[in-house]
């Protein structure tokens, strides 16, 4: 069997990396094969969700966190790949600054996840209002 269901990271890497390549290919003839791997990635995606516990106990800052660790990369890669100054990446990271819906799509491309894992409300530090960051 080509396909099996994702258990890792490098196997989900991997996986969207052929469904990129095929995506942009744009042959029907892979139209079957586009589309179990959309499905394999997002099953992953919301498996993965559900692991790190973004839905209750990670906010998005936390989940950005535990993903830039994962990928081993430093606010500055992240930076450049987003195409977006360091310093923002710093001001989210320390609840200075909240998620913009603009940013939430980065993030989301970037580390093929669904929106909703970026998107949840959170407090920003430092803030005597006690204003919420929220998409």
């Amino acid at each position: 069997m080509k396909y099996k269901r994702i258990h890792n990271l490098d196997q989900y890497n991997e996986y969207c990396n052929t469904y990129e390549h095929l995506v942009m290919n744009g042959s029907k003839k892979y139209s079957d094969e586009i589309d179990l791997l959309e499905l394999l990635i997002e099953d992953f995606d919301n498996r993965t969700i559900e692991t790190i516990g973004n839905s209750e106990d990670m906010n998005p800052v936390e989940t950005l966190q535990y993903l830039m660790d994962e990928n081993k990369l430093t606010k500055a890669e992240l930076a450049r790949q987003l195409k977006v100054s360091r310093q923002l990446i710093t001001e989210i990271l320390n609840y200075k600054r909240n998620i913009s819906k603009r940013m939430i799509t980065k993030l989301s491309d970037r580390f093929k996840m669904q929106p909703i894992a970026f998107s949840r409300e959170y407090e920003l530090t430092g803030n005597t209002k006690n204003k919420k960051a929220a998409a």
